[in-house]
């Protein structure tokens, strides 16, 4: 593998809200700046949300359009957009990043803003029907289930996000919770008024039981053990995510899988920074992610301008 001539200061890992954030404002600090980003989606999760809450500027934004207009942004900086993943960060006396396609990069800095995924239900069925009855978009697909009874699966902001979109067009959402819901207040009271929403309390799901298509799911109450079925013909199961740190030196992460930062978002080695759903302890909404982007950017921009 013969490294690439270094063309860029600041690597960005995602493009996400704060990878794109990041690169935006290190662009605009006059730093060489190149993003990497693998799925094609741009705005990560927060893409497939239909309005973006928190944001202080007036009007409603989807994910994908406050994505495609941080995009659109980064470009005109001169921010080079590289469409690949990251396979490994190599710290040494040079710091280097090596894509998917196994070149190799020496940025003076990296800031890894590669998010996270849904976590997977592991029950039987899952893997059989996902796609065909199994979603984690409302936005994208509920109008598949439009007069037609679906589940959501979790009791967080996310869950709850996309019971409301649902019950727009479903016959009825039922959600099936295993504990207390975690979801903001504002989220719960608008899901209080609408009149085709359930919860199933105390449950989670076992499996998801159909021939062709999405019959049901097997619910067992986490109390008593006791296993029961309910009808549905769609699945939306929404149980927390995952951070995408493969790539990441296993000496940098945390039990759960997330990067450990100071107060400045520099992880274990001061040349490499993490923000967003991959750092422990990061605030979690949209904005949050923004402004951790732009303040790794800031980090980032210091430490080059002192070596």
């Amino acid at each position: 593998m013969r490294p690439l001539k270094n063309s860029s200061e600041i690597a960005i890992i995602g493009g996400g809200l704060a990878g794109l954030s990041a690169a935006c404002h290190a662009a605009r600090l006059g730093r060489a700046v190149t993003l990497f980003e693998g799925s094609g989606l741009y705005g990560g999760l927060v893409a497939t949300t239909n309005e973006v809450d928190g944001l202080p500027m007036p009007g409603v934004f989807s994910g994908m359009d406050l994505a495609m207009h941080l995009l659109e942004t980064a470009r005109k900086a001169a921010v080079q957009v590289v469409e690949t993943s990251v396979s490994s960060i190599a710290p040494g006396e040079r710091v280097t990043l090596t894509d998917a396609e196994n070149r190799a990069y020496h940025p003076e800095a990296i800031i890894i803003a590669s998010g996270a995924s849904l976590r997977r239900l592991e029950i039987p069925g899952e893997a059989e029907f996902e796609g065909r009855g199994i979603s984690r978009c409302a936005t994208c697909d509920g109008g598949f289930y439009r007069g037609k009874d679906v589940v959501v699966v979790g009791g967080g902001d996310g869950a709850v996000h996309e019971a409301l979109v649902l019950a727009k067009t479903s016959r009825l959402v039922i959600m099936v919770c295993r504990s207390p819901s975690r979801a903001k207040r504002e989220y719960l009271d608008k899901l209080a008024a609408r009149e085709n929403v359930e919860f199933i309390w105390d449950h989670e799901v076992s499996a998801v039981v159909g021939s062709d298509e999405v019959a049901g799911v097997r619910l067992r109450n986490v109390k008593d053990g006791a296993v029961s079925e309910r009808a549905c013909a769609g699945v939306f199961p929404f149980i927390g995510v995952t951070p995408n740190t493969e790539f990441v030196p296993p000496g940098w992460r945390t039990a759960s899988g997330h990067i450990a930062t100071n107060a400045d978002y520099a992880t274990a080695d001061p040349r490499v920074f993490a923000v967003g759903a991959v750092r422990a302890n990061s605030g979690g909404n949209a904005v949050q992610a923004m402004a951790e982007g732009v303040g790794a950017a800031e980090a980032a921009a210091r430490r080059l301008a002192v070596f």
